[in-house]
């Protein structure tokens, strides 16, 4: 049986639009969850006047609108508001609250270039390739001359989203500029991965061979393969593959053609919900 979960004030008639994160809200709980789910949207944008009259006249919170009237005039983070609010709602549980809050202390320090990265980060770790490319393209284009180290971070990163597309000529690309800025041993390692998966095996092998460095990097790469490849061999998707494998060999083509056409139109539906 699920948990109840006993909700504070109201349900409000007008939302509270928060801008950075695009979404509407129409309670305290589900500006909780905003929150706790996204812990760099608690910036200044969303953290102004309007969310204290908000919680009041909409949600029917005044005490808890004064509490955090009080903490912005006194010059409180947007961390500390943010957490006071968690507190206060109390929703969730209490170790997940207390991660949230560390989440927003710690967002509080970052530069907006940082903040922005952050943003992009998510999209790309909820598989949100093509709204994350477009974050770090427009980051990248905005970023200081010399932000070295951040801008590294950035290329790798987008790299690891083209990775995930399986445009792994353009991840190489990323991993490689990303190493070019700062040597970074992650970045090289990702440039030599994503060459090996869109080179035929003699080209990767004279690739790697006209290098003056990086031959014990290309060893580590081998031995990642190697790793993927048997973290691969007990998965659903590996048996599934197996089985499929049998029913050819059998001669069992409807069952096998069948599957075959599920598994692939499964496969383009995941690509394109990554680009939409």
């Amino acid at each position: 049986m699920s948990r109840i979960l006993l909700c504070l004030g109201k349900y409000a008639e007008k939302p509270y639009f928060m801008n950075r994160a695009y979404v509407n809200v129409y309670s305290a709980e589900e500006l909780c969850y905003c929150l706790m789910k996204n812990t760099y949207f608690a910036d200044e944008e969303i953290m102004d006047d309007r969310l204290p009259d908000w919680l009041e006249e909409e949600c029917g919170l005044p005490e808890l609108a004064g509490l955090l009237r009080q903490k912005k005039d006194a010059g409180a983070a947007v961390g500390e508001c943010a957490g006071m609010i968690l507190d206060y709602v109390g929703y969730g549980e209490r170790e997940k609250i207390e991660e949230a809050k560390k989440g927003l202390e710690k967002e509080t320090g970052l530069s907006v270039y940082e903040k922005r990265k952050a943003r992009a980060d998510y999209l790309a770790e909820n598989k949100k390739y093509a709204l994350a490319l477009k974050a770090y393209e427009g980051l990248l284009g905005e970023l200081p001359e010399g932000e070295k180290g951040l801008q590294a971070k950035i290329l790798h990163n987008r790299g690891v989203v083209y990775a995930g597309l399986f445009q792994f000529r353009n991840a190489a690309e990323s991993f490689r500029k990303a190493f070019e800025c700062t040597g970074g041993e992650n970045s090289y390692i990702g440039y030599l991965a994503a060459s090996r998966m869109y080179m035929e095996e003699t080209e990767y092998v004279n690739f790697t061979a006209a290098m003056e460095q990086g031959y014990e990097q290309s060893l580590k790469v081998e031995k990642l393969m190697e790793e993927a490849l048997e973290a691969f061999e007990g998965t659903e998707e590996s048996r599934m593959l197996f089985t499929l494998k049998v029913c050819k060999e059998e001669g069992n083509a409807v069952s096998y053609y069948e599957e075959m056409e599920r598994i692939t139109d499964d496969l383009k539906e995941q690509y394109r919900q990554m680009l939409a």
